[in-house]
């Protein structure tokens, strides 16, 4: 098993951890690495900072400043999506919270415990093009590989269009529907889902979102669709099924009696949250869920993948591909899709991360396009460096 997801899953469990921390900085930067890969380091941080056999001075002190970045960043995140949603309400636009800072509150009652980058907002497929030039007329500007809103062809196809900031410091998501074409089956209904949205409290004022099971089912169907490449994201739908409130099951039948590939994600969700991170199984699993071989089939491959490598294969549909059984679907995937997103992510592509690595003015912006693959080839090479120097160790 992988030594640093091993400690990293007792953490996220929430079990006492009295590991055997190698001494020195080297020592404890692998496991680190680890949590800001997963994007689970506040939650990390908040459960050993109490433990008595407490993890390495160094390491505590790593975890805590990024624990107030990380929450610094958060509750800027909400306000800014507080503020966007009453823009564009006051353009009779509805528009819900999504992921970030509603899953925070949702799954763990706090803004600082999940860690997220950008701001996810779901609006109707009728008010995408007014919203879009409403958000562009107050200074964002639409992300060069995002999908063009102008294009019927391209909104058809897409589920999001991506806005970087006036500042540049962080990215809207502006959905219409929760998945890439590929993938929306596993989803649940979004035309119902809007009829049974609800009031969330974030502390600069409230929002709209998906009522509780509508969000766990989105959350699964997310994590599924980047085959559970961050334990971040299941570690939402632990925190969801530990929680007082729970999930009403009966609900979820009747949400996904007409989506049975839905059922397959929340099924596939729930074994790999279980027997991961120890979430409770509900009493309804074999009624409400339906779990088949093919599901526990694909549940036991991630999470092999997960204790031997620390990570899964990442963002590539296999899971879903997996939960659906179908043949054409693959060659369609190896073919045509995973040449693209691969294209996409790593040519088309630019984040803060980018800008960060060397600064731009706007009229050379473009050339971001040929530093990403040479940041991205670097970062990647010198992660294979490390893993070859800590084998020969």
């Amino acid at each position: 098993m992988n030594h640093q997801v091993a400690i990293l899953l007792k953490l996220l469990r929430r079990e006492n951890v009295d590991a055997d921390w190698p001494s020195g900085e080297t020592g404890w930067r692998p496991f680190a690495r680890a949590c800001e890969y997963h994007q689970v380091t506040p939650f990390v941080f908040c459960q050993l900072k109490n433990m008595e056999n407490g993890a390495p001075a160094g390491l505590l002190g790593y975890l805590r400043q990024r624990f107030l970045e990380v929450s610094s960043r958060n509750y800027r995140l909400s306000k800014e999506a507080v503020d966007i949603a009453v823009f564009l309400r006051a353009d009779h636009i509805p528009v819900l919270a999504y992921k970030g800072p509603a899953v925070a509150i949702v799954a763990y009652g706090d803004l600082a415990l999940r860690q997220y980058q950008d701001i996810d907002l779901v609006i109707r497929e009728r008010d995408l093009l007014k919203a879009v030039d409403l958000l562009v007329g107050r200074g964002f500007e639409i992300a060069p590989y995002s999908c063009r809103p102008r294009n019927p062809k391209e909104v058809s196809r897409s589920h999001e269009v991506t806005l970087a900031a006036p500042d540049q410091s962080y990215f809207v998501d502006l959905h219409w529907r929760l998945a890439p074409e590929q993938a929306r089956a596993f989803c649940p209904d979004l035309d119902k889902m809007w009829d049974r949205i609800e009031t969330i409290q974030f502390p600069q004022g409230s929002v709209l979102t998906f009522c509780r099971e509508d969000l766990f089912m989105a959350l699964c169907c997310h994590g599924s669709v980047h085959r559970w490449g961050r334990l971040k994201w299941l570690l939402d739908v632990a925190e969801i099924l530990r929680s007082k409130a729970g999930v009403d099951w009966n609900r979820v039948e009747t949400m996904t009696i007409e989506r049975p590939l839905a059922r397959a994600s929340v099924s596939l969700a729930v074994l790999l949250a279980h027997d991961l991170l120890d979430a409770p199984l509900p009493d309804a699993l074999p009624r409400v869920l339906l779990v088949t071989e093919r599901t526990r089939s694909v549940a036991s491959a991630i999470s092999m993948e997960i204790l031997t490598r620390g990570r899964t294969t990442g963002n590539n549909h296999t899971a879903l591909l997996g939960l659906e059984g179908s043949i054409p679907a693959w060659i369609d995937y190896l073919c045509v899709r995973y040449p693209k997103s691969l294209f996409e992510h790593a040519v088309v592509r630019v984040d803060p991360k980018d800008r960060a690595f060397v600064s731009l003015p706007r009229q050379l912006a473009f050339l971001y396009h040929l530093i990403r693959p040479v940041r991205l080839v670097g970062k990647h090479s010198a992660r294979l460096a490390r893993a070859a120097i800590s084998s020969r160790d």
